[in-house]
């Protein structure tokens, strides 16, 4: 019987970069370069992952890859970004009108936050695919998604393909959550306009700060750079954070799945100690120290 997901404990890498007991700086996340680290992030639940994975050393079925869980080069569910969880038959309830008057929908939930659900929804299993790893695959499991049943372990104890974790698992209600698939409107709830350059925004305990976009890494002052588009990009927008012409707020507008952002001085101390909160896979380098994430959009 499949057990439920928990949190454990344990140490991780960054991709190509040994793990410490000390979250790395800022500084380490210079402009323009590449937003990764997946590979050693809890988002490897390939057979070679760091914590959580499909166990194919004992018979039971498995992989090495890493990508297959969310995407496919063949076969895929749609064209774009060559998904490979199929088409979600959940039904999850949004979070209604807001305080500042914006209303949302069930049906409104966007396509980025789906991503998100299709495992973080506890409903749906992290091995179910319209395509499996490995040739022969004729791409028939699209429109009959198939759960493959696969062991996973993490740190060696046998676990289930659902996340169970209170933490991780979102559930279906999303009325407890920060809004997603809202509409961003500048006219309410103090959101700056979405040509606001993020990096332009310094943020400090106190309010922010003018200047010349420093590298600042401490815990008060903090340069404000995104990972964007893939990179540390400096000349991101809000605007570059939504998503759709409705300029919609998704999951992804904070976090990137595939960012390791181990620069939160804070993570690896927050939720019990856990060893290996990869940062959340925020999106700011940094973190949401100086609730740096809330107040680059929410000029508060």
């Amino acid at each position: 019987m499949k057990r439920i997901l928990t949190v454990a404990l344990g140490l991780g890498l960054v991709f190509g970069v040994a793990a410490t007991s000390n979250a790395l700086s800022p500084s380490d996340f210079p402009a323009d370069v590449a937003a990764g680290g997946i590979a050693g992030s809890r988002h490897n639940l390939g057979a070679y992952g760091v914590h959580f994975r499909a166990d194919n050393s004992d018979g039971n079925g498995g992989t090495t890859e890493i990508c297959v869980f969310c995407h496919t080069p063949h076969h895929g569910a749609s064209h774009a970004p060559l998904w490979a969880k199929g088409t979600q038959s959940t039904t999850y309830t949004a979070y209604g009108t807001t305080v500042a008057g914006t209303f949302v929908a069930d049906s409104d939930i966007g396509a980025a936050t789906l991503a998100c659900l299709s495992c973080h929804d506890g409903v749906n299993t992290i091995d179910t695919l319209v395509n499996a790893p490995g040739k022969g695959n004729d791409g028939s499991n699209n429109t009959n998604k198939v759960d493959f049943n696969w062991t996973f372990t993490e740190d060696s104890n046998t676990v289930s393909d659902i996340i169970g974790s209170t933490r991780l698992n979102i559930g279906t209600d999303l009325t407890n959550d920060h809004p997603v698939s809202v509409s961003y409107e500048i006219n309410k709830a103090s959101l700056r306009p979405t040509s606001t350059l993020l990096s332009d925004l310094h943020m400090t305990s106190t309010g922010f700060t003018a200047g010349d976009n420093n590298e600042g890494d401490s815990a008060t002052t903090t340069a404000n750079r995104w990972a964007v588009k893939g990179y540390i990009n400096t000349g991101a927008t809000i605007g570059d954070l939504l998503r759709t012409t409705a300029n919609r707020v998704e999951c992804s507008s904070c976090h990137d799945p595939h960012f390791s952002n181990k620069t939160w001085d804070e993570v690896e101390s927050t939720w019990g100690g856990e060893a290996d909160g990869d940062g959340m896979f925020l999106r700011r380098v940094g973190g949401n120290s100086v609730s740096g994430v809330c107040r680059s959009c929410h000029n508060k």
